[in-house]
């Protein structure tokens, strides 16, 4: 195995014109600065070209981009930023760290002091999806996002605004690559890549390499906190086993399901100056390089406080300090005489394991007092030496996960055990699992039985897969009850067969076996992270072998392909779920999964629930003919589907044409408000949607939802109310009442 030194893809060969050292001239690109968000899977996570990630402004404006959000499309926010650290004894002596964000409660802003890392390229995406605008051969995962920048810059690229400390150049050009995948267990994490290249005439001494990360788990979406108080929630802890950092919320009171947030340290790659050969830095391997004759690979966790706190809980605020916190633990080893030094992580020094305890019982209980503002910092090293010309590679993780069911609740919120953080260890495995690929025994070495493919090196992201998602299309029917003529609403899904054809990379088997349909419940969409709360329904197999149901097709399966106007999707399978409760959402997904392994133990793995997950509303369709009306009615403060507040209320008008004005009035005929009616591109305009749904539902065309607040956006008082609904088509005007309890 080895680092390669000329990466195949086009896009790194533009990165690799152009030689910097420290002193040289300024870079003249002009590069802007750039983000982009991943979401192929069930984690939302923002990335730049300037070395740092996340949206410190997603508590102010959550219904923007995410920062690091997970599940997807829920609220449950994990990160206000984080970013790349780059420390080193330069050959002149200085002690210098390249930062890619620092504590600042602003979060980015252009020149300032601690964003040292100026772009060099746009971020450009690709995937290895077929379906994707962006497939190429070359990518790695579904989606793949490359970028570079550069701490060698004088100026902000575009801009006369300086970069800060010039004086403390690297000379280092980072080639950074997020991946990202939608299989159900690869869809916890996105995995980051970094690229350090020292393009400088001189040395790097003792490297270290970290990313600084301001975790902070809150729903961004119905927490009250402002401020300090937004913060100062969090518990944090240290898996020692998996070398991750990890966040909980442990105090907050707002709405919201539990759920920790962490960033793991997975391997790197970097060159011995002694034998000119790339080799694996992790700590699985410390004996080797104990044996070699160098400082073993550590990864140390570090925390500070966000302000106040005193020497190593308080902010560092110069390179100095900030290269002591990246290569020094707390507490320190070095400090207890059963301990071997500095390095000593491993210390059975029971004044030295009593104070460990403390500190990090501490870390995960300050939130429940509101005193857990925590910085922290995951770095790893040392890196003996990185010549000038050698490429450093660091490769680190972000993963979020649920607390299992019996830790949901607002009781449960500041529990933290080994059973609570259970679905975290599963999607910290699955992250690490993904980044070894062949390397089994995670050696960084291809060993005998491990060339999977045959190739004859090493391969990591190289991992079995489940069929791809189906393509999955959802329709609405409304069918009148033939004794009462009570109108009943229901879905159809119709989906393709495409994932009958997919061959798994790793056994080279086209090895599909069957479909799986998911459905939440009515009211599940209050309680959050909807996708889990989908529960299977229904399912369809191969028949004659060992593995599902072997119920076979015939049930679900078309005598010919169908097709809809504007979409030319031929689909191959429909399944109808009639009587469903018309205004409320549900969550609809279709999963394809394979035969597995049964003889190797390995289970059937099944496509993403994300990829093919729909959010429906069944209800009434368009009509120019039908009598309008409006449910509940009467409608009660407090509906069942409310949310918690005045402003997420929700009342439907129904059998509505396809485009119409509807005008609510007082009794004594004052104008309340009018809404504006269009089936072709009405997806929810309220709060209520934006709280407690997402991007890309489906309404049933015919129905609009209105909050009850009237045009100056005040609460209606309880009463009569009458409405108009006016056919824009036909200017035929129907009329209808409502009333108001409270």
């Amino acid at each position: 195995m080895g680092l390669p030194c000329c990466p195949r893809s086009t896009f790194w060969k533009r990165f690799l014109i152009g030689v910097f050292c420290i002193g040289c001239v300024e870079v003249g690109w002009a590069q802007g600065f750039e983000e982009a968000v991943v979401n192929i899977g069930n984690v939302g996570l923002t990335i730049t070209n300037a070395g740092f990630v996340g949206r410190a402004n997603v508590r102010n404006n959550p219904a923007g981009p995410p920062s690091f959000e997970y599940p997807l499309d829920s609220g449950v926010e994990h990160l206000f930023e984080a970013g790349l650290w780059i420390g080193a004894v330069r050959r002149d002596g200085i002690i210098t760290v390249r930062t890619g964000a620092i504590t600042s409660s602003g979060g980015y802003r252009p020149g300032a002091e601690g964003y040292e890392l100026a772009p060099l390229e746009p971020i450009v995406e690709r995937s290895t999806l077929p379906t994707s605008p962006v497939f190429t051969r070359i990518a790695t995962s579904h989606q793949d996002f490359l970028t570079a920048y550069t701490d060698t810059a004088r100026f902000l690229p575009g801009t006369r605004i300086p970069m800060p400390d010039p004086a403390g150049q690297l000379g280092v050009k980072i080639l950074q690559t997020s991946y990202a995948w939608n299989f159900a267990f690869t869809e916890s994490f996105v995995i980051l890549n970094f690229d350090l290249i020292n393009l400088s005439n001189q040395p790097w001494d003792s490297v270290y390499v970290g990313l600084f990360h301001d975790l902070v788990v809150r729903n961004v979406n119905t927490t009250q906190d402002q401020g300090s108080a937004f913060f100062n929630k969090n518990g944090v802890g240290f898996i020692d086993t998996l070398h991750a950092t990890y966040a909980f919320n442990a105090g907050g009171t707002e709405e919201s399901i539990n759920t920790y947030g962490a960033i793991a340290f997975l391997g790197a790659e970097w060159r011995d100056p002694r034998s000119g050969q790339y080799r694996f830095f992790h700590p699985n391997v410390a004996e080797e390089y104990v044996r070699d004759g160098y400082t073993p690979p550590v990864v140390n966790p570090r925390w500070w406080l966000f302000s106040g706190g005193t020497d190593e809980r308080s902010r560092p605020t110069d390179d100095r300090t900030r290269y002591q916190r990246m290569g020094t633990p707390y507490p320190n080893p070095a400090d207890y005489g059963g301990c071997r030094g500095v390095h000593d992580l491993a210390c059975q020094d029971p004044a030295y394991l009593e104070a460990l305890r403390v500190w990090r019982e501490e870390l995960r209980t300050a939130g429940q007092r509101a005193q857990g503002n925590w910085i922290g910092l995951t770095s790893v090293g040392p890196f003996g030496q990185v010549l000038p010309g050698d490429t450093l590679r660091v490769t680190f993780a972000f993963v979020g996960a649920l607390k299992p069911e019996a830790y949901q609740g607002l009781a449960a919120r500041p529990i933290d055990n080994d059973d609570s953080r259970r679905l975290l260890y599963t999607n910290l495995f699955w992250a690490r699992r993904t980044y070894a690929g062949e390397d089994q025994n995670y050696n960084g070495r291809l060993d005998p039985g491990e060339d999977v493919n045959g190739n004859g090196r090493l391969d990591r992201y190289l991992i079995p897969e489940p069929p791809p998602a189906p393509r999955v299309r959802a329709e609405f029917t409304t069918e009148p009850d033939p004794q009462t003529g009570q109108l009943h609403t229901g879905v159809v899904l119709y989906w393709d067969r495409s994932a009958e054809a997919a061959i798994d990379p790793v056994t080279g088997r086209r090895d599909f076996e069957g479909y799986r349909i998911y459905r939440s419940n009515p009211g599940d969409d209050l309680r959050g992270n909807l996708l889990d709360r989908a529960v299977l329904i229904a399912q369809y197999d191969k028949p004659g072998n060992r593995i599902g149901f072997n119920t076979g097709f015939e049930a679900i399966r078309l005598p010919e392909p169908i097709t809809f106007p504007g979409d030319t999707t031929q689909y191959w399978y429909r399944f109808e779920m009639p009587n469903l409760r018309a205004g409320w959402q549900y969550l609809f997904i279709v999963t394809a999964f394979d035969e597995g392994d049964l003889e190797a133990g390995l289970a059937p793995l099944e496509s993403s629930r994300v990829a093919s997950a729909l959010r429906l509303f069944p209800g009434t369709t368009p009509t120019p003919r039908g009598s309008v009306g409006v449910y509940p009615n009467p409608y009660r403060a407090g509906a069942a589907w409310d949310g918690g507040t005045s402003r997420t209320r929700k009342l439907y008008f129904y059998n509505l044409p396809a485009r119409c004005e509807i005008r609510i009035y007082t009794l004594a005929g004052e104008i309340v408000k009018t809404l504006y009616h269009d089936a072709a591109t009405y997806q929810g305009d309220i709060r209520w949607f934006n709280d407690f749904s997402a991007p890309g539902r489906q309404l049933s065309g015919g129905e609009h939802a209105w909050d009850l607040l009237s045009e100056n956006g005040l609460e209606l008082a309880a009463g009569l109310y009458l409405f108009t609904v006016k056919d824009l088509e036909t200017g035929e005007v129907q009329r209808g009442k409502f009333v108001i309890l409270k």
